[in-house]
């Protein structure tokens, strides 16, 4: 009777992570959400909002089972030791990058000779997205 343990690579396809251009290995699924800073303001000598003003935009990327071929750890790298880095998400028919990233929560799921970051969390500044992918 075989057994498959829980870190082997994914049955569905994966998408190519980079890190500042570098491939890094592989993601199962990414969410992200885009938050904006508004507030209002007041017409002159009035306490009601005439307008409400759009601020700055953040990315709030959460990864999830990533897989490393080329460990962050093996230069003795840290997640949290990157800062303002490219996060680069490559798909089949589309590359999703975020720039100005930062780490805010890293979980790590470890087994015998084996471990994978079960989810990761970062703030990104910018966010593009071009056609054409990975093959």
């Amino acid at each position: 009777m075989a057994m498959s343990s829980f870190l082997s690579t994914p049955s569905v396809p994966a998408l190519s992570l980079e890190i500042n251009g570098a491939p890094v290995g592989l993601v199962h699924d990414f969410r992200e959400q885009m938050t904006v800073e508004v507030w209002a303001a007041a017409a002159r000598g009035s306490n009601l909002p005439a307008v409400l003003h759009a601020g700055s935009v953040r990315y709030r990327v959460r990864l999830s089972r990533v897989l490393l071929d080329n460990p962050l750890l093996s230069d003795g790298i840290t997640p949290y030791g990157l800062h303002a880095f490219t996060l680069s998400i490559i798909g089949q028919s589309k590359t999703v990058r975020f720039t100005g990233c930062e780490f805010t929560s890293v979980t790590v799921h470890s087994e015998a000779g084996a471990s994978m970051i079960e989810e990761a969390e970062l703030m990104a500044l910018d966010r593009t997205v071009t056609a054409g992918g990975g093959s």
